[in-house]
């Protein structure tokens, strides 16, 4: 049993006990909430810099920000949205969304799509969505929004705008641009191709579709080298595609050698072409274009061009060949001639072989003389009403010492009945003296060669068939050229300027006729036909021949020769003193003109190229010095085309001969 004051003593225990428990505990309680209020000024200060930060972020970026709550009330924006939409602070801070919606609805056009869409939006509640919004003012907006959602609860939604107005212009801008350029190259006569920087194909444009045989469609996005397949013309090995220098190096590049494209198909094509970098806005190479052309036509013509000059090389040589030929017998008989011990008979034989000669070499010059007047279309055709079998003699004439000299056996087959057609007749034998010719040169020795006539109502035809070397197949097109000859001038032919048939060709074509060429081949023989009209139908202009002239009687005239080369004068001042003509000669033009005044000739025979004064000059101050005299003016010449002629006749010539003169027809004009 306790005394009272050990009761006392325990109670005292137990209360400090308790006491000490209470005050731990209080003491515990307030720690907790000094860490507790510290805990949340923290919180309070985190959330504050979260807050400003927020804020910060808001209003740094570019998009105009709009935060609402599930209940559609705002709850955050920053100056950006507000300048974008031009809307008021204080509705911002009012947090009334409808209000917003409202000031934003009037900015477009048609303001009920805008808030359908809206509506859409709150009702569905996509996690997300993008829309484009075009504004009255043409403003173009891009609007973004995202579902905010807390311990999984929806909290509302943020709203993101961002101005793309710039960008749908450079947009726009661009797809004009690319329009244009689009429409640029397809109207441009070249064929275009772009690539990206991997060589694809980006563009085609309609010249290249049909150049290269693929569409555009076919070819997007294929390499280059399938599109542009391009080999050397010569050498017939692949080109390394240009684009892949210019892509490497940013350099233009053209191709320097000749070069063909191979389509799609197989076909082909010469193109010339080049290709360039495409650089963008900072100026790095983001692709390349290639533009080509057609040179087809050009490389044609140009290997045409280098035939031509070939072949007037060669014809060049084959002139100068055929001129030295002569020389060699005229030179000859010329020594022969004046040997102390000839006899007279080979002084005559001499004279016939320098005459021979002569004549070929006139023949020669006016054959080239011919073809240049029938190319320039200035040829004069003497139509009359001719007899074949005269102008077929009158050919093989021409034709005979070609003919006999390597053998040939020749053999005519004319109608029985006498056929006579309005021709030139000089001309239509030169044509058959041609042909006649043509098969003697191009047949071996002891061949045979025919010459037939069949006549209609409308035409007469004649063939020259000849045993022959005949003619290649692929010769055939071109075997009426200019300067074209069957084979070279060996192996015995005769050789020749190559443009026989040409002028053959062209005497037939002004007479309205028609000639061609048939053979079967090398070795095969050769047959040319002439198709003439029985009737008038020529081209080319036509006179009336005159009557052939009776024989010259000579009279006894008064000649001055003027000449400076002292030969030529010498020679001919001979020969009209032979016919009994008194003669007086000088060599330049103020010699001319000074014989003229004390000689008083009837005739002047004048050289054009006289040193001093020359011919034309010449006679026009004798028709000053004596106007209406009966003095007539010769001119003698080596110039013998069209405009020569018509120019000596200005000056005040009568007449008009070119060289070498034929005397018979001189003869002519120097009698009364």
């Amino acid at each position: 049993m306790h005394t009272d004051d050990e009761e006392e003593e325990l109670l005292r225990s137990v209360a400090l006990e308790n006491a000490r428990t209470i005050l731990e505990k209080r003491q515990r309680a307030e720690r907790d909430l000094i860490a507790t209020k510290d805990a949340l000024q923290l919180k309070t200060c985190e959330l504050a810099r979260s807050v400003a930060m927020m804020r910060a972020t808001l209003e740094s970026t570019f998009d105009g920000i709009l935060v609402t709550d599930g209940n559609r009330r705002v709850t955050g924006f920053n100056d950006k949205y507000t300048r974008m939409w031009r809307i008021p602070r204080e509705v911002m801070d009012s947090g009334e969304h409808r209000r917003v919606l409202a000031l934003c609805a009037q900015q477009f056009t048609e303001p009920a799509p805008y808030l359908a869409r809206l509506e859409e939006i709150h009702a569905t509640a996509p996690p997300e969505s993008l829309d484009q919004l075009s504004l009255a003012d043409g403003r173009v907006f891009e609007r973004f929004s995202k579902i905010q959602y807390v311990d999984g609860v929806d909290a509302g939604r943020v709203w993101s705008f961002r101005d793309i107005s710039a960008h749908k212009r450079s947009e726009s801008e661009l797809r004009e641009q690319r329009a244009w350029f689009a429409v640029t190259l397809s109207s441009i006569g070249d064929a275009v191709i772009t690539t990206d920087m991997r060589g694809q194909v980006t563009f085609l444009n309609p010249v290249g579709e049909a150049m290269t045989g693929w569409t555009l469609a076919d070819a997007t996005g294929l390499p280059l080298e399938c599109i542009f397949n391009i080999v050397d013309e010569d050498t017939r090995q692949p080109i390394a595609n240009p684009v892949a220098k210019v892509l490497q190096e940013g350099v233009i590049v053209g191709l320097a050698n000749h070069t063909v494209l191979i389509a799609r198909d197989g076909s082909e094509v010469a193109i010339e072409d080049s290709a360039a970098p495409i650089r963008d806005a900072s100026g790095a190479v983001c692709g390349a274009v290639m533009v080509f052309h057609d040179v087809s036509l050009r490389r044609r013509a140009e290997i045409a061009l280098r035939e031509a000059d070939r072949r007037k090389d060669e014809f060049i040589a084959v002139l100068a060949h055929e001129l030295r030929n002569p020389l060699a017998p005229i030179r000859q008989a010329a020594l022969i001639s004046k040997a102390p011990g000839a006899t007279e008979a080979q002084k005559r034989w001499s004279h016939d072989v320098i005459e021979r000669q002569v004549q070929y070499m006139s023949l020669l010059l006016d054959d080239l003389l011919d073809i240049s007047r029938v190319t320039r279309g200035t040829l004069v055709l003497r139509m009359q009403p001719t007899e074949l079998a005269a102008a077929v003699n009158m050919a093989i004439e021409t034709a005979r010492p070609v003919i006999d000299a390597k053998r040939h056996v020749l053999s005519i087959d004319l109608p029985h009945e006498p056929v006579q057609i309005i021709a030139d007749p000089l001309r239509v034998a030169q044509v058959l003296s041609n042909l006649l010719t043509n098969a003697a040169k191009y047949t071996d020795p002891e061949g045979h060669i025919r010459l037939s006539a069949s006549c209609g109502t409308d035409e007469l035809v004649i063939r020259v068939v000849d045993s022959g070397v005949g003619i290649k197949p692929d010769n055939l097109p071109r075997i009426f050229e200019m300067f074209s000859q069957l084979q070279p001038t060996v192996d015995g032919s005769e050789g020749g300027l190559g443009i026989g048939l040409a002028l053959a060709k062209g005497l037939v074509e002004l007479h309205g006729g028609t000639i061609e060429a048939r053979s079967r081949g090398l070795g095969q023989g050769s047959e040319f036909i002439v198709h003439l009209p029985r009737r008038v139908r020529s081209g080319g202009r036509a006179t009336q021949s005159a009557s052939p002239a009776a024989p010259p009687t000579i009279t006894r005239r008064r000649v001055l020769v003027a000449d400076d080369n002292r030969d030529s004068a010498e020679t001919l001042a001979m020969l009209l003193r032979v016919d009994g003509h008194e003669v007086m000669i000088a060599h330049d033009g103020p010699a001319a003109l000074a014989a003229f005044g004390g000689f008083a000739p009837d005739i002047v025979l004048l050289d054009i190229g006289m040193p001093g004064t020359n011919g034309y000059e010449v006679a026009r101050q004798i028709r000053q010095a004596r106007p209406g005299a009966e003095v007539k003016l010769i001119a003698i010449t080596g110039w013998g085309q069209e405009a020569d002629k018509k120019k000596a006749f200005a000056a005040g010539f009568d007449h008009h001969l070119t060289k070498p003169v034929d005397t018979r027809q001189l003869s002519l004009l120097i009698e009364p």
